[in-house]
């Protein structure tokens, strides 16, 4: 069973009560993106689009998302929330993105970095579709060590799927030519962000 298998198998009641119960954590990562009114947004690896009603809420009417994911069944989530016209979904891997260079103000990858098989491409891929100046923002709003916890209590294809400690993502966002990098490595909320160059 490959990740993408594991994730349509799982789809189904995925996150349960998790948006509710990761509200503030969630309200803080957008917080930590600093989104704001007419942006684009890529919300990369959206599973089930827990994310994008605290998008939606910052970026308005005007502005768009594009939400990519590698589980036809966890899109089949997302589209049964119904959002509105300006969320658009697509199956991709995220190391391999349909998207232009260039083309958004701001990208998110919320708990799902570990789950990148080449993690240099899948940075490579995000950093290319963010415009000059655009934020990259990598988020588990559980913290690194549950995560952690939790995709080896999964196993499977998952088992060794691990969120960087500090200076491993440090050293990632750097070599990808970043600026002003953070990361913020709490016990209950990890998050690293860093601007493309102007």
């Amino acid at each position: 069973m490959n990740r993408r298998e594991f994730f349509d198998r799982h789809a189904e009641g995925w996150n349960g009560g998790a948006a509710r119960d990761q509200e503030a954590s969630l309200r803080r990562v957008v917080a930590e993106a600093r989104l704001a009114r007419g942006q684009r947004v890529l919300d990369v690896g959206t599973g089930t689009g827990v994310l994008l009603p605290f998008i939606l809420a910052e970026i308005g009417s005007k502005g768009r998302a594009l939400a990519v994911e590698i589980s036809r069944k966890m899109l089949g989530e997302v589209q049964a929330k119904r959002f509105p016209s300006n969320v658009t979904l697509v199956q991709a891997d995220a190391q391999h993105l349909c998207v232009g260079d260039g083309v958004f103000d701001r990208v998110i990858c919320n708990a799902a970095f570990p789950h990148f098989e080449d993690r240099g491409l899948g940075l490579r891929e995000m950093v290319r579709a963010l415009r000059p100046g655009g934020l990259l923002v990598i988020s588990h709003p559980i913290g690194r060590a549950a995560v952690n916890a939790r995709h080896r209590e999964a196993g499977g294809p998952v088992e060794e799927d691990r969120v960087p400690p500090p200076l491993e993502m440090t050293s990632l966002l750097d070599d990808m030519g970043l600026v002003g990098v953070v990361v913020l490595d709490e016990p209950e909320f990890y998050l690293a962000r860093g601007w493309k160059k102007p």
